[in-house]
């Protein structure tokens, strides 16, 4: 939610003088009009808490040459976002976006394909041990334990309520014209909406004791409405002393992999 509450909502204006606004702004000139998330990072040094007021500051990482991809040629764009309390870091984001010159989007349904995972757990998930109130312990765990997979429909109201939800007021995410007019074949779910289902997914199997850490996501192709995502994924280390545990995810949809990533947390140890 730290990258949610920056956002300027519906009053929003691009500033060129904001360090992403005028990389923007440039690109626009020369014709990259449609944009696209690629690629979140996110990190928390503490949760935050009642009377906390957070500010952010933004800096401009980096603008790659032009690239050819499967939505037109276009630039990669990264930011990096610093989150306060006071002069007290709180945590920071890395956002990358493709903006790009649309060309018509060319992915076709296929079968989803993964990148190698560690070798699954062999034990069953009746190994598992949780705390009094349903948190997994972090003992019990082992690289290679498999995560349960959970499918979610993706609708049109799933999307638009979740650009929404998230201050995302981008019309490619709830304006279907506007969508095939940037190059895409339907409005998409944005990265926001997709990092909270995760979380969702992830979270409800970890139980409520987990402190989330970090998340990192690549996405790929999109989330149109009428397909189905499929959340699945591993542990890919524990620690059953100090309870930190990474976990992979990987998401998958009719076009093959919509997203993949990482999410580092503790756990209880006892």
């Amino acid at each position: 939610m730290l990258d949610v509450w920056t956002k300027p909502g519906l009053a929003y204006e691009r500033n060129p003088a904001d360090p992403q606004g005028a990389a923007f702004e440039s690109l626009d000139r020369a014709g990259f009009t449609s944009a696209v998330a690629v690629a979140s990072e996110l990190s928390q040094s503490r949760h935050l808490v009642l009377g906390d007021s957070v500010r952010s500051t933004i800096a401009l990482e980096a603008v790659t040459p032009e690239k050819s991809t499967a939505l037109g040629h276009g630039h990669f764009v990264a930011v990096r976002q610093e989150f306060l309390v006071g002069t007290e870091p709180v945590g920071h984001s890395r956002f990358t976006v493709l903006k790009f010159r649309p060309s018509g989007d060319r992915r076709q349904a296929r079968e989803p394909t993964r990148e190698p995972t560690q070798t699954p757990y062999a034990g069953g998930m009746e190994d598992v041990e949780r705390d009094s109130l349903g948190t997994l312990l972090a003992a019990s765990l082992r690289a290679g334990s498999p995560i349960p997979e959970v499918s979610i429909p993706v609708t049109t109201t799933l999307i638009v309520s979740g650009a929404l939800t998230t201050f995302d007021y981008f019309d490619a995410h709830h304006d279907r014209d506007a969508a095939i007019r940037r190059g895409s074949r339907d409005i998409f779910m944005n990265i926001h909406t997709l990092l909270g289902l995760v979380e969702r997914c992830l979270g409800g199997w970890l139980g409520p004791n987990t402190l989330w850490r970090s998340m990192k996501a690549r996405l790929g192709v999109p989330n149109y409405p009428g397909d189905v995502m499929n959340v699945t994924g591993n542990i890919s280390s524990t620690d059953a002393h100090t309870g930190r545990t990474t976990l992979d995810f990987f998401v998958t949809n009719s076009l093959g992999m919509h997203a993949q990533g990482s999410v580092e947390v503790e756990l209880p140890v006892h």
